[in-house]
C-alpha cells in the first residue's frame, strides 16, 4: 500500500500561485488512494489523487508523480488530471491504458488533462473496473517514462467526490 502525506501532495496540487495557498481536508485513505476536500471560493471540491507503484526507467529521476480526478464545475462531473516531477516534451500526449481501454492526455508544462471532456465517465467507469492503470509519456528531454498506478481502493475514494458533488447540488 502507498502511503502519501496529504498536505504536501494537496499543495504541490492546488497550489494556484505562491502567493496563494490551498487547505485540504483528508476525508480518508482507502487503500492506494486519498481523497480530500479543499475551498474554491464559496464551493468545496473534492479530489481523489495516488501517486504510481512503479516509475519506469527506474535510472531517471522522475520527481513528484500524481493522478489526480477533481469535482468539476463543468459539464462532466469529474476532471482527471496528471501531474509529473519533469515538464513534457512540448506537444506531446500522455496515453492512459486500463485493460483494453484507452485514453489521451494533453499536457503543458508537468501537467496533463483528459483531451476529450466527455470520456471522463468513461475513464471513471474504467478506473472502478480495473486493477492497474499505465501511463506513458516523454519528458522535455526526449525520455519515454511509464508509470503504474494501482487501482485499489479508487471506487470507494471516488464515492466521495459523489458526495462532494451531491452536496453542491443541494446547496
Amino acid at each position: 500500500m502507498i502511503k502519501m502525506t496529504l498536505s504536501a501532495a494537496a499543495l504541490v496540487f492546488l497550489t494556484a500561485s505562491a502567493a496563494q495557498a490551498v487547505t485540504a481536508k483528508a476525508l480518508g485513505q482507502f487503500s492506494d488512494w486519498s481523497a480530500a476536500t479543499y475551498d474554491q471560493g464559496d464551493r468545496q471540491r473534492c479530489f481523489i489523487m495516488s501517486k504510481p507503484s512503479a516509475e519506469e526507467p527506474s535510472s531517471l529521476r522522475h520527481g513528484e508523480v500524481f493522478f489526480f480526478m477533481q469535482t468539476s464545475d463543468g459539464d462532466s462531473d469529474t476532471e482527471s488530471s496528471f501531474q509529473a516531477g519533469y515538464d513534457f516534451a512540448k506537444n506531446s500526449v500522455v496515453t492512459v491504458t486500463i485493460g483494453d481501454d484507452s485514453f489521451r492526455m494533453l499536457t503543458e508544462g508537468n501537467n496533463a488533462w483528459l483531451d476529450r471532456l466527455e470520456r471522463e465517465p468513461a475513464l471513471l467507469a474504467a478506473m472502478r473496473a480495473g486493477s492497474s492503470m499505465t501511463l506513458e509519456a516523454r519528458s522535455a528531454r526526449g525520455n519515454v517514462t511509464n508509470y503504474t498506478f494501482s487501482l485499489a481502493g479508487v471506487t470507494a475514494a471516488s464515492r466521495m467526490l459523489q458526495r462532494c458533488n451531491t452536496d453542491a447540488s443541494q446547496s
